[in-house]
């Protein structure tokens, strides 16, 4: 694992208000770390909040986690998706709640991080190097410094037009020279002080440095794992919520596939699969 001075990169925060990890999560977390952790014990954590309950109950019965069977409670969500992926909806709620989504655009940043987090998960269970769980946690917090600008910085939104414009620069370079931050330096943060693992903090630090897919740096196997996988994600996405051309594949695409040992036109194929699994899910459901 790679050394970071995070005093230097505190320095870089500017001012970014970082919300405090939620003592459930902490708790949740800390049960689920157990030899034998126990499901009772998670669900009335998580029971607690009525609102995070509901959230849990909803987003697991989205076709995204393509489940034929209807859940009606915490308690059946544990038993049917396992401990992790339940884990995985609680910080998304708490996640949402703590940053807010007061912005309709914001509403829009998290559908679109949701989705990513979900096609992540299945990613990894295709192409492996990191387990289901943990691409689903990156795919949820990767880009989760963009909201925290949004409320620090009144010109953030050009700034992050700009950088996704770009086909040639670095996404946080773009942020960098215009705030003196960026989103991944905020995101990293922010999955410290929320308990995740380095190896996510510090793919979430790294995920628009590309060139550590070829030259890794010291950064771990299944952190740089997470982020070419982040980036056939953010394809899949893009497509499926037809939102902006993907310039990120544009710089990374040839490095991801070279990583995963593939051609650009097998990743072109896996994407289409899996678009063809999502839509089919979608249309199930409607």
């Amino acid at each position: 694992m790679r050394k970071i001075d995070e005093s230097k990169l505190e320095e870089a925060l500017k001012g970014v208000s970082i919300p405090s990890c939620p003592a459930v999560l902490t708790e949740l977390l800390g049960e689920l770390r157990k030899p034998q952790a126990n499901g009772k014990r998670v669900a009335q954590l998580i029971s607690q909040d009525v609102g995070l309950a509901a959230m849990v109950v909803k987003s697991a019965n989205s076709p995204l986690f393509g489940n034929s069977r209807q859940i009606g409670s915490v308690a059946d969500a544990i038993k049917l998706l396992g401990f992790a992926s339940v884990s995985n909806l609680v910080c998304e709620g708490l996640l949402r709640s703590a940053i807010g989504t007061q912005d309709a655009s914001l509403e829009r940043f998290w559908d679109s991080s949701v989705h990513t987090a979900a096609v992540s998960a299945e990613l990894a269970a295709r192409l492996g190097g990191s387990s289901r769980e943990t691409a689903y946690t990156f795919g949820l917090f990767r880009d989760c410094g963009i909201p925290l600008l949004v409320q620090r910085f009144p010109d953030y939104k050009k700034v992050l037009g700009r950088a996704n414009e770009s086909n040639d620069r670095v996404f946080t370079a773009i942020e960098d020279e215009a705030l003196s931050t960026n989103h991944a330096v905020v995101g990293y943060f922010l999955s410290r002080s929320w308990g995740l693992t380095d190896t996510v903090a510090q793919g979430i630090l790294c995920h628009h440095e590309y060139d550590l897919l070829e030259d890794p740096a010291g950064l771990s196997i299944e952190s740089r794992t997470l982020i070419a996988i982040n980036v056939l994600a953010e394809r899949i996405v893009s497509h499926l919520l037809r939102v902006r051309e993907d310039m990120e594949w544009v710089k990374a695409s040839a490095r991801v596939a070279a990583y995963f040992g593939m051609s650009v036109a097998d990743l072109d194929d896996l994407a289409e699969d899996m678009l063809y699994q999502l839509d089919s899910r979608r249309n199930r459901d409607h």
